[in-house]
């Protein structure tokens, strides 16, 4: 039977992908350093904004916005750029994602609240945490801190619709993924 075909229509997805058999996807920090090396290439050069990442230790979650045909272009650059830095930093051969990544369209901002609360709560659901502030693997502390770095996300579609300013978003996007 063939694969169904990818959405690659231009809007909001949440993309997710495991690891084979449930092996560490993520062995080390350096294993995350270099994800998110490719995620922030990837949107780079095909024109994502990455809203929201949380990487666990066998999957990852991303809330993206794409340009038409972005998303598979981009994904496969990330997959197979990450899975080929990880087999060689590792000494290990064949494959590292259990299969394709798995995306959902996000159909409105409602939607993409409730996936923003899903994606940043995997580590305290997942008992690694209490706080999903205290998850440094999520962009969730980026998001929500007073002085955010500088980085490759922009939470900024999320935060404009929670508030007139800055401040005020963020407390209604905690209080939002606090009682989630």
């Amino acid at each position: 039977m063939a694969r169904p075909l990818r959405d690659t229509d231009a809007g909001l997805f949440h993309v997710h992908a495991h690891s084979v058999r449930s092996d560490a996807l993520f062995r080390d920090d350096l294993d995350r350093i270099s994800f998110l090396r490719e995620l922030a290439r990837a949107g780079e050069k095909h024109g994502w904004t990455c809203m929201a990442y949380c990487l666990m230790t066998t999957h990852y979650h991303l809330v993206v916005e794409v340009r038409d045909g972005a998303l598979p272009v981009g994904m496969h650059a990330v997959n197979a750029r990450y899975a080929a830095g990880f087999n060689r930093r590792h000494r290990t051969r064949g494959h590292v994602l259990e299969r394709r990544y798995e995306s959902r369209r996000i159909t409105s901002f409602a939607d993409l609240l409730g996936v923003y609360a899903y994606v940043v709560l995997n580590p305290v659901k997942a008992g690694l945490c209490a706080h999903p502030r205290l998850w440094v693997w999520s962009s969730y502390w980026v998001t929500i801190a007073e002085n955010p770095p500088r980085t490759f996300v922009d939470a900024g579609a999320v935060l404009r619709g929670l508030g007139a300013t800055r401040e005020r978003a963020v407390a209604v996007l905690r209080a939002f993924v606090e009682k989630s």
